[in-house]
């Protein structure tokens, strides 16, 4: 999973914070918070339909699980349509079955069979806190077996032209030691022999092409 970072950030609910995050949506009958998903208010849905192509959902539910999911597979689906990317959660999802079923990456910390509640969105495209890093709309979000990764644009390049180093230098040790003839210690971290340290200069020019 790569992609741009969308930022949501949820709080335990406290009515009067409530009612000031959803004062913007005039005509809109206002539900009495506390109680089920009133916490999501319209500015969920609005979230949501402002996502486009390329973004990842990245929601700070405090990692709490006991709240409930503030996902399931309908919205999962509406988020997978709009950017064909991936979600992101430090708190639970629901409807896993359903969610499974869809071509999406999502990292969550368990599911749970509650719709959310006794909490309410408070941000979106602020800072965040996922896990114990500090996540900003618009970062590179990476995901993959070993977990997720939030990139700040300005390391992207810096970060990339070094993966590619390490990838061909691990590509090379590996296709040595199939051979059957070298050590650990003759190989890794870099050869120490003059004429391997050469042929591993030579192979990582022809891979990277500079």
């Amino acid at each position: 999973m790569v992609g741009r970072a969308v930022t949501a950030q949820y709080l335990p609910v406290r009515p009067d914070l409530f009612k000031v995050t959803e004062s913007h949506n005039q005509g809109v009958e206002l539900p009495h918070p506390g109680e089920g998903a009133l916490g999501h208010g319209t500015a969920y849905r609005r979230m949501i339909d402002t996502l486009q192509k390329g973004d990842v959902l990245v929601v700070d539910m405090f990692g709490s699980v006991e709240a409930g999911g503030p996902i399931g597979d309908n919205m999962a689906t509406a988020i997978y349509a709009a950017t064909h990317g991936g979600l992101v959660i430090d708190g639970a999802v629901r409807d896993l079955n359903g969610i499974l079923e869809i071509p999406m990456e999502v990292f969550f910390r368990a599911p749970h069979p509650a719709a959310v509640n006794n909490v309410m969105l408070s941000g979106i495209n602020v800072p965040i806190r996922i896990g114990s890093v500090t996540v900003m709309p618009g970062d590179v979000v990476v995901g993959d077996r070993e977990g997720v990764y939030f990139i700040p644009p300005e390391l992207v390049q810096e970060i990339v032209t070094t993966a590619e180093v390490t990838h061909v230098h691990d590509e090379w040790t590996k296709a040595k030691f199939m051979t059957g003839k070298y050590k650990a210690s003759d190989l890794y971290p870099t050869p120490w022999d003059p004429q391997l340290q050469k042929e591993y200069q030579e192979y990582l020019k022809q891979k990277l092409g500079r």
